[in-house]
């Protein structure tokens, strides 16, 4: 930190009548400070996997005891001593050695909302029956989240003449997935009613009228597959790189005017007659 003085010339802040000359008029004065710092970059992390609490010593700790041991410092955890941290339902979650970390993890809930429909997604190129109920217009074997293998496809479910019209996007096309419609487990369901419209304010375009959409789907919440628990440590050959190394695999060698034949790779180091006569000790036998 340095310490920078400023003197302040107080000719404006005193008084120049008879009655009280040189009196201090001013309350308050306002100074204009400089605020500047230099940090170092201290590079990116490691993330070193979350390690549940044990009585013993973790045997990745090894290593870090060693070397506090070399350069003589001491720890309170090198000895086998953990912390006792209670849990408190006012931060569920926050790191806390004492839990799993499967007591990280969030079941999912019903989400709802409106958004614009998603009618070109599931038109057909029948012309008299552009929307057909029950017919895929995209359709696969995929896997969930949690590995359960599941029809999925892309459909419209009932159609009274768009007024409503409803339709699955990349959801559970099972019977009983379909039996269970509105209640969804898999993908999107969207109801849209034609003959309804909701205003969108847009402060470029205007506002405008789009037809009244609903949609609903079952949030994943947090699992294994989308929350990632470990320690950001900082590695001594990191510090100040600031983004992971760039390998370049794709190679050119340039070798000039010659080719990789052997006779041209010669001639192409020869410039002269004095080359010629001189090169490899004699290689060349010279007819005078």
């Amino acid at each position: 930190m340095n310490i920078i003085k400023r003197k302040i010339a107080l000719d404006k802040y005193v008084s120049r009548n008879d009655t009280n000359v040189n009196t201090l008029t001013a309350t308050t004065f306002n100074i204009n400070v400089f605020f500047s710092q230099d940090i170092d970059d201290m590079g990116i992390g490691t993330e070193v996997p979350f390690i549940e609490k044990n009585i013993n010593t973790p045997a990745e700790y090894n290593d870090l005891i060693t070397k506090l041991n070399s350069n003589g410092y001491k720890f309170e955890f090198m000895n086998g001593t953990t912390t006792n941290i209670p849990y408190s339902n006012e931060y569920p979650s926050a790191r806390n050695p004492n839990k799993q970390i499967s007591q990280y993890y969030i079941n999912g809930i019903p989400v709802s909302g409106l958004t614009e429909d998603r009618l070109d997604d599931v038109s057909s190129y029948d012309n008299a029956n552009k929307y057909k109920p029950g017919f895929d217009i995209a359709k696969s074997i995929n896997d969930d989240y949690l590995g359960l293998q599941y029809n999925n496809g892309t459909r419209v479910i009932t159609n009274n003449n768009l007024n409503p019209i409803t339709y699955l996007i990349d959801g559970d096309t099972d019977q009983s997935a379909i039996d269970d419609l509105p209640n969804i487990k898999r993908g999107v369901y969207y109801t849209t009613t034609t003959a309804q419209t909701r205003t969108i304010l847009n402060s470029v375009l205007g506002n405008y009228q789009i037809p009244y959409t609903t949609m609903q789907y079952n949030s994943e919440g947090f699992n294994e597959t989308n929350v990632h628990l470990s320690a950001t440590t900082k590695e001594e050959y990191l510090f100040g790189i600031t983004s992971s190394p760039t390998v370049f695999n794709d190679l050119f060698i340039d070798r000039g005017r010659a080719t990789v034949i052997q006779s041209h790779m010669q001639l192409g180091e020869i410039k002269n007659m004095s080359d010629l006569v001189n090169y490899g000790n004699g290689f060349y036998k010279i007819q005078r």
